[in-house]
């Protein structure tokens, strides 16, 4: 009895290492493709607090290069406000990105790095849903700022949302009980061959702390985004209007997306829409005033999320040549612009 026991024993201790070394493998493996991303982006108000001059903060995120030319994947509310990004990775090697597309329904986004060392492999994601719950997971990221620190994990649950008005697209949150923090968010979620299964979010918390509570957002829904083809990001970071908020603003239509903030480089910025400068909080949501009001794209109002969503997928399938007029307000004065789709 006492051998049998032993033998257990030991093929627990066996186990356990194995599992150990194959942790330390993985990290050797992907880390490299690990990315810091540290932004300059539009400051978010605090309540009760009204500024009437645009401010920046810096923020520190994480993300993941799947690709030899540059692209990285990371969380939408990590860039959606950037006004720059710089990417570092591992060997501290750094260069500046910029914004290629962002889906904040979802919270991901894409970034192109400027230059990527040769001497680095892309990380690959996952086939969707292989993955099951209860299997080890790891993450790399910089939490608190402490560089391509790893944590360790379970799946915990697989969370659906809801459908995306205007879309097909139900997205999946992964539940981890992998220790997240402030700096992952963006950040990678490994399963043990080193392949991407999700994109860090957020967690749930009283504290502000990690407690267990992690969600990421899952491979099934980054493939079904990147498959759909997100087009050319139009660099429109809206607050959609509601029509008593409409008519709040002397907006006479009932209706459109208050532009928020306009990434520099592009289409927005080209176009030379104008984003917010004054910073309140409605409700509980940081909202910039004083920027265009967008009323209608190619004759098609913007009226609510649905009708926003399939406005975006017109404009990814838009042809050379097309001539795309604008429609917006901007000092009490309804006005127009146009594209020609290149």
């Amino acid at each position: 009895m006492m051998r049998m026991l032993l033998a257990v024993a030991l093929s627990l201790l066996t186990l356990q290492a194995c599992a150990a070394n194959s942790v330390q493998k993985l990290f050797k493996k992907v880390n490299p493709a690990v990315v810091e991303l540290h932004v300059q982006a539009l400051a978010d108000p605090q309540v009760g607090q009204v500024t009437y001059k645009q401010q920046t903060a810096g923020s520190l995120g994480s993300g993941a290069l799947v690709s030899k030319e540059g692209r990285i994947l990371t969380a939408a509310h990590v860039v959606d406000k950037a006004t720059a990004i710089q990417v570092e990775f591992a060997d501290g090697r750094k260069t500046t990105g910029h914004v290629v597309w962002v889906k904040p329904l979802i919270d991901l986004a894409m970034i192109q790095a400027a230059e990527v060392p040769s001497d680095i492999e892309p990380l690959a994601l996952a086939e969707s849903a292989s993955y099951e719950v209860g299997e080890r997971v790891v993450i790399i990221g910089a939490p608190f700022g402490v560089s391509h620190s790893l944590s360790v994990g379970y799946l915990s649950g697989i969370r659906d949302g809801k459908e995306i008005p205007g879309s097909s697209l139900v997205p999946r949150l992964l539940q981890t009980d992998a220790s997240i923090n402030v700096g992952n968010s963006g950040g990678p979620m490994f399963n043990l061959d080193g392949d991407i299964i999700g994109i860090v979010s957020h967690i749930l918390s009283k504290s502000g702390g990690s407690n267990g509570l992690g969600f990421v957002v899952s491979v099934d829904t980054i493939r079904a985004v990147i498959d759909s083809d997100p087009g050319t990001f139009s660099g429109f970071i809206p607050f959609l209007l509601n029509e008593k908020q409409a008519y709040a603003l002397n907006n006479a239509a009932g209706h459109g997306a208050l532009i928020q903030h306009v990434i520099p480089g592009t289409l927005a910025d080209k176009l030379g829409f104008k984003g917010g400068d004054i910073s309140v909080v409605i409700g509980r949501t940081p909202v910039l005033l004083g920027g265009d009001i967008l009323l209608s794209v190619a004759g098609q109002e913007i009226r609510d999320l649905e009708s926003a969503v399939k406005l975006k997928q017109k404009l990814s399938g838009l042809e050379k040549g097309e001539k795309i007029v604008f429609k917006y307000l901007r000092d009490g004065e309804v006005k127009t612009t146009h594209w020609l789709v290149d």
